[in-house]
């Protein structure tokens, strides 16, 4: 598993594509003790139709879902988001207390400072391999 993440730190220099979807400053607030963690990006849309992540998936968890927190009522709850769609020439990010990559059922969990690819699928059936840098529980993202 460590040389995996050593290849994939090594093609990580610069944001992922896939056709017309850039993906850049992606990151994992990894949570120990066999709990879910959660990844986060932002997605460019470069092209000139919309784009739809569906689903992702990532050997290291057995699990992987597209969430969003939201808060009603002075408590906050995660919702489960079917597709998260991003407008030709727009951004969407996927932060701290928004919309979200929830890891569940950790098989192989990481350490940080490890990078981790999570693969993204799109409702056009594109996907992209994507490094994300493993931060600690704490961690605001890479600085």
């Amino acid at each position: 598993m460590r040389k995996l993440l050593l290849l994939v730190a090594l093609l990580a220099t610069a944001p992922a594509l896939a056709a017309d979807v850039e993906v850049s400053g992606a990151w994992v607030r990894l949570i120990p003790g066999g709990g879910p963690s959660a990844g986060y990006l932002t997605l460019t849309n470069r092209g000139e139709r919309p784009v739809a992540l569906v689903d992702a998936e990532c050997a290291a968890y057995g699990m992987v879902m597209i969430h969003r927190s939201v808060e009603s009522g002075g408590t906050s709850r995660m919702e489960h988001v079917d597709r998260l769609t991003v407008a030709p020439g727009q951004s969407r990010e996927l932060a701290p207390g928004g919309y979200h990559l929830m890891l569940m059922k950790p098989q192989d969990p990481p350490e940080v400072g490890d990078k981790l690819a999570i693969t993204l699928r799109f409702a056009d059936g594109q996907s992209l391999e994507v490094p994300f840098t493993v931060e600690p529980p704490y961690g605001q993202g890479p600085q």
